[in-house]
């Protein structure tokens, strides 16, 4: 029975990034030039983990840093895919176009190249590029920003673009440390039946719905 247990939640794990990929967004508002961030996250689709139902954990571990005022590059590495021997990592570039103004919100796009091996075949890497699309609007000092988007993963047979809708917030502790929480709609272009896991919240059926807990500390630069 453990066996099992455990077989199932490798599989919860292998499947939210299949499904699409887990964490939350690398780049919400611009860092500035010559600032850095490191950030940590945890979560995905709510789905059953040893008889009770919660976010999976999957976590990634990401480095950012401002190229410009308006252009953020990101290196992510995912901690829980090698705890089971597979080597996870992403590479992305994020600009921001339009900054937050009244009731016009501030809007950015991203490229990202997601690599996965398994660590006794190097060789054996599986490559996904994705492009993001986010609107953010600025809240207060304390709560600077709510965000929404969509996220589209690409792979190379079908369904070839797999997209995951996302609602956020970002919340400062201090001026250097703070946190987010997203809630999003994996795939809901895709059936939530006939899975491996039971996702426990699938609307009308399609995709599976889950959230993403992150932190987040800022340092360097001006």
């Amino acid at each position: 029975m453990e066996v099992r247990r455990l077989t199932v939640a490798f599989a919860c794990l292998i499947l939210c990034f299949v499904l699409v990929k887990c964490g939350t967004v690398a780049s919400v508002k611009p860092l500035g030039a010559g600032n850095k961030s490191l950030s940590f996250s945890a979560g995905g689709p709510v789905a059953p983990v040893y008889d009770i139902d919660m976010p999976l954990p999957y976590s990634v571990l990401r480095f950012r840093f401002g190229m410009n005022d308006d252009t953020d590059a990101h290196l992510g590495l995912h901690p829980t895919m090698a705890l089971f021997g597979n080597a996870g990592f992403d590479l992305g570039l994020t600009k921001h176009f339009i900054r937050n103004s009244g009731l016009r919100p501030g809007f950015s796009g991203s490229v990202v190249l997601y690599g996965f091996s398994d660590f006794a075949e190097v060789g054996n890497v599986r490559v996904y590029p994705e492009c993001s699309f986010i609107l953010t609007y600025d809240v207060s000092r304390r709560f600077p920003v709510v965000y929404l988007g969509v996220e589209n993963m690409i792979q190379f047979t079908e369904p070839y673009v797999i997209p995951a809708f996302l609602l956020g917030g970002e919340a400062a502790l201090s001026r250097r440390l703070g946190f987010s929480l997203e809630t999003r709609w994996y795939a809901p272009t895709e059936s939530g039946d006939d899975r491996v896991v039971d996702y426990a919240l699938s609307p009308f059926g399609q995709g599976a719905v889950g959230f993403v807990l992150g932190v987040a500390y800022t340092f360097g630069g001006r």
